[in-house]
């Protein structure tokens, strides 16, 4: 080895023990700023925050069904200074859109450190169902009438509609929107009739009796909502759906940075206040490693692209 091939190899060594050092980290958050991943992204940058050692700053970046953030974030450095929060919307994209804006391998996981629980929820004053069979009957005595709102076209609570419309023989009109929290609050004020959604997103409206769940998508009850039955118990065992959240770098980022953020999440997400906050919001803690997390991926796009031949849907 030359001494220069020495040197350069010495200095790029130093420079990524010496993460994060230079400057602060940001997390682009492909949603608008209030939604459920949103919350959960900015508790995280706090406790990565203190582990780290540095400014970890949220930035909201939201547009395209979440693609705009994530383009942006692929073109980024790979310096482990830019990162991106992705959600299950991070692969579907690249297989339901014709002209998707960014791809899988553009970028190298992290850990995927949290599962997200969705439900069905309803307006109470639009939508009378209290069960999920009532709003079957409901929807099938009107189709095409009860309007559904989502995140973004192509984001999983959309796709998870779709199927659950393809299985159910009903008809609902989607409408998207600019992120979960604009589409939430068209769902308080009467806009839209529903919204498959997380808990994170509707939990605290239910409380104050201005959304009503009739059903939860996961294998499991949430803990939060003991009585409301899931899809699988109401009549269709094969449907279990649900969300998961992750921390992706620009494909490129040393070894060693990733290391260091991986450790750093694992930490995080161990913290006492964050997994009371998580549990009450239907957040489950995982914290799988990069090895982990990129097979996770690759079954998610194998599941994404059977799902896109079942649905023969196409997105613009």
């Amino acid at each position: 080895m030359s001494a220069a091939s020495l040197l350069a190899g010495l200095g790029a060594k130093a420079w990524a023990q010496a993460y994060p050092g230079r400057k602060p980290i940001r997390i682009i958050v492909p949603y608008a700023a209030g939604g459920s991943l949103d919350a959960m992204s900015r508790e995280l940058a706090v406790q990565l925050q203190s582990r780290l050692g540095q400014a970890v700053v949220v930035d909201n970046k939201p547009g395209a069904s979440t693609m705009l953030g994530t383009q942006i974030a692929a073109r980024a450095e790979p310096d482990g200074y830019t990162l991106l929060i992705a959600s299950s919307s991070f692969v579907s994209s690249t297989i339901f859109y014709r002209k998707p804006l960014h791809k899988v391998s553009e970028f190298t996981p992290i850990s995927q450190f949290a599962n997200d629980n969705h439900l069905i929820v309803v307006n109470p004053t639009r939508v009378p169902s209290r069960t999920l069979q009532e709003f079957i009957a409901l929807a099938r005595s009107k189709p095409g009438q009860l309007s559904y709102g989502t995140a973004g076209t192509g984001t999983s609570p959309h796709l998870e509609a779709e199927e659950f419309q393809q299985m159910t023989g009903i008809k609902m009109l989607h409408v998207p929107f600019n992120g979960s929290a604009p589409a939430v609050t068209a769902l308080i004020g009467g806009q839209i009739d529903l919204m498959f959604d997380a808990y994170t997103s509707t939990g605290p409206h239910m409380k104050e009796g201005r959304l009503v769940p009739i059903a939860a998508l996961g294998g499991n009850r949430l803990a939060a909502l003991p009585n409301v039955p899931t899809v699988a118990e109401s009549g269709y065992p094969n449907y279990v759906r649900g969300a998961w959240d992750g921390l992706l770098a620009p494909a490129g980022t040393p070894a060693d940075v990733i290391a260091r953020l991986h450790t750093a999440v694992v930490e995080a997400i161990k913290d006492p206040q964050l997994q009371s906050n998580w549990a009450q919001r239907g957040l489950e803690p995982v914290g799988s490693t990069p090895a982990q997390f990129a097979r996770f991926l690759s079954e998610q796009v194998a599941i994404n692209e059977k799902l896109a031949k079942t649905l023969a849907l196409q997105l613009d």
